[in-house]
């Protein structure tokens, strides 16, 4: 797919060129992506093509080998790390299994980001303002819960909760429904489009979920091998001519796949049993 020449002011996030390799291996090869403000861009793509490794490169929590990567028109890939703290302040990341600390109470993980950032001196001030995020994703009054006494569910959207709390512009979301039941995956799209609609933010997400994309997308990228192949609306992915688009947004599997399945001579003559294995 030929991509425009784009400049570092066309979007709140721009990457140009964007490549990384690990060894011999490129992950992403030469993307070049302006995302608009105050809107829902969501990556797609086939397990390992890179759309995880995108999203760290967004916060320079991955720094390319080649290109760069713009916020607000300046470029902060090349900036050390102490001079990344508060350009980090203007994102909220939401880790795929949540990464919440299980140590630590539910306003305790929440109060992290802040006791990172800041020196806390009014604490009935915090107090509010976690209830305040809390009662955004709906989890008032699990303050003082642990996390290994939540659901999954109830997990992401108190990780999301924290990833709010320093008011970020920009939210990054890894795989926010995985590992839910299809009703508490779409809690979480309806607390995407909550955040999008009433913070204002501008939302990146990577998800396999098809049903999710639909629902939250204002924007949907694939990319494959590295590269990025469709780019557009809901319609334009669904009447995507490339047969590997459709491939992925159907969940169908590919012919060469079904015939290394279908593979004669799979079955061996000697079946082993268990009690084969055990100690004599």
């Amino acid at each position: 797919m030929v991509q425009k020449d784009i400049k570092p002011e066309d979007g709140i996030l721009v990457v140009r060129n964007l490549t990384k390799r690990y060894g011999e291996k490129v992950v992403l090869d030469s993307i070049s992506m302006a995302i608009e403000e105050s809107k829902t861009t969501v990556i797609i793509g086939p397990s390992g093509c890179g759309k995880t490794v995108f999203l760290k490169h967004l916060i320079v929590l991955e720094r390319p080998n080649e290109g760069e990567v713009y916020y607000r028109g300046k470029r902060i890939d090349n900036l050390s790390e102490r001079e990344l703290v508060p350009i980090r302040r203007k994102f909220g990341f939401c880790f795929q299994m949540g990464a919440l600390f299980d140590s630590l109470t539910v306003y305790e993980n929440i109060i992290f980001p802040l006791r990172q950032h800041y020196k806390i001196t009014d604490w009935k001030a915090v107090d509010e303002l976690v209830k305040q995020k809390l009662a955004l994703v709906g989890m008032d009054g699990y303050q003082h819960y642990f996390p290994a006494n939540l659901s999954g569910g109830q997990r992401k959207r108190i990780a999301i909760a924290r990833a709010i709390v320093l008011n970020p512009e920009i939210i990054l979301y890894d795989e926010p429904t995985t590992g839910l039941d299809p009703i508490t995956a779409d809690v979480i799209n309806e607390l995407i489009l909550k955040l999008q609609r009433e913070l204002k933010v501008t939302s990146v997400v990577v998800t396999h979920d098809m049903k999710s994309v639909y629902k939250i997308a204002n924007r949907i990228v694939m990319l494959y091998k590295g590269r990025i192949i469709a780019d557009g609306d809901a319609k334009h992915i669904q009447t995507h001519p490339n047969e590997i688009v459709q491939q992925f947004i159907q969940g169908k599997v590919g012919n060469a796949e079904l015939e290394a399945l279908r593979l004669s001579g799979t079955k061996f003559p000697t079946q082993f049993q268990p009690e084969d294995f055990q100690n004599r």
